[in-house]
């Protein structure tokens, strides 16, 4: 039954990132969308950049569409430009379909070498592959431009309606359940950390190591979240609108506080590979009895994110040095780790 229950419902981590509720407002703003443009003649021809320009703009924090809207709209007018030249001059055929594709390339990683916009490419295609005519029946760029434009804009629009809306509704525990992620994260590398050094393995240790920075990665990304729902709350406050602005900064406490505290795993990996071999049974097994402690206070703060219960305080002490330890960094590293699991905890009601 379970397998069953696997295959057919989301998994957890779906269920943290309210993937619920973003199907819901997709469906609730493609509809909108269909809705208004049905009664535009000329933008309704062209409902692809509607639909396309809508999914890519919506997200649980305004501020973050509107960036990702303005992005879209930016890089659809680099690749029309491109594009346009190059037609103008030498009319579409194969190989002017190649070279708009190619300028729009260079353009892109001239402007940012790391990013290549498939908003941007998607664009020069268009232009040439939906190309509108004139009254008179002769191909123009300027009408095919209004199309993209105007029908990307008309998504954008109301995407950023549907993420301002849903804002002022839901995702009153965006915050809670994307650090729940993170904290489950962590307490799984803190696991497979704890089972290498019990066994002795270097494979485990290793693996571990190549996968952390995806740790990182999704920190700085909820990081920049929540300094953009702060943006979102100064202007809800200026329409005089609810936003708990106080838990934001808490938030961010705990996030920084999860940034280091991971930095401090990641040296404790490094450490270890080096010097793994040369650690006694007799103080792995001590290291990973310290570990364990900690393992159970980031399961207590993973499960509280997770589940919003009430927090009455961490199940452990602080976890001293013993200054006898061989292995001194490894032992710093964790006493730094447990004392920022004592630091997170929930916002104060």
């Amino acid at each position: 039954m379970k397998k069953v229950n696997d295959f057919i419902l989301l998994k957890k981590e779906a269920y943290l990132f309210d993937a619920k509720l973003y199907i819901l407002k997709a469906f609730i703003s493609i509809v909108a969308a269909y809705a208004i443009v049905r009664h535009l003649p000329l933008v309704h021809k062209d409902m692809i950049s509607v639909l396309f320009g809508l999914m890519m703009t919506l997200e649980p924090v305004t501020v973050t569409g509107i960036r990702s809207g303005l992005r879209q709209i930016t890089a659809t007018i680099l690749g029309a430009l491109a594009t346009a030249i190059i037609i103008a001059l030498f009319g579409i055929n194969i190989w002017t379909v190649a070279l708009t594709v190619s300028a729009t390339l260079f353009l892109c990683l001239k402007i940012n070498w790391r990013e290549v916009s498939p908003v941007a490419i998607f664009t020069s295609i268009y232009m040439t592959q939906y190309v509108q005519y004139s009254i008179n029946g002769e191909p123009s760029v300027i009408l095919t431009f209004q199309l993209r434009i105007l029908a990307l804009g008309i998504g954008v629009l109301t995407a950023i309606i549907c993420n301002f809306l849903f804002s002022l509704l839901f995702y009153k525990q965006m915050e809670r359940k994307r650090i729940a992620h993170i904290m489950v994260t962590i307490t799984d590398h803190l696991r497979q950390l704890k089972q290498g050094i019990e066994e002795g393995s270097m494979d485990i240790i290793h693996r571990e190591k190549e996968i952390l920075p995806s740790t990182f990665t999704d920190i700085d990304w909820l990081y920049s979240l929540l300094k953009d729902k702060e943006k979102e709350a100064e202007f809800k406050k200026r329409l005089h609108l609810n936003s708990a602005s106080e838990e934001l900064f808490h938030y961010q406490r705990v996030i920084i506080n999860l940034r280091n505290l991971t930095h401090l795993i990641y040296d404790t990996i490094c450490t270890l590979t080096l010097r793994l071999q040369e650690i006694t049974p007799d103080d792995r097994k001590k290291i990973a009895a310290h570990l364990q402690r900690i393992l159970e206070k980031s399961s207590y703060l993973a499960k509280f994110y997770e589940n919003a219960s009430i927090l009455p305080g961490n199940p452990d002490e602080h976890i001293e040095v013993n200054t006898d330890m061989q292995e001194r960094r490894i032992m710093d590293n964790l006493t730094g780790i447990s004392k920022m699991l004592d630091h997170i905890d929930g916002p104060d009601k």
